[in-house]
């Protein structure tokens, strides 16, 4: 199943920490967003999966509800 990553809010994508293709099973900061009074926020999420596509670039305005990730999620393991 897929599911997208959107932004929370309005700023400036400072960072982030995650690869195409890249298969993981854990908590990650996925991105940093650097808000108009100069917060860092963070975005994470846990997931079992791989990210399908990125859709943003470093220094790029995001808008809230902007698609930033796509992630294709697996079914978790028990």
């Amino acid at each position: 199943m897929e599911e997208m990553i959107l932004s929370p809010c309005d700023g400036v994508l400072v960072t982030f920490r995650i690869q195409e293709n890249l298969t993981q099973k854990r908590c990650n900061t996925f991105f940093k967003i650097r808000l108009k009074d100069d917060t860092i926020l963070e975005i994470k999420k846990t997931y079992q999966g791989k990210i399908s596509s990125v859709e943003v670039r470093e220094g790029e305005e995001v808008v809230k509800g902007m698609v930033l990730a796509y992630v294709e999620e697996y079914a978790l393991e028990i």
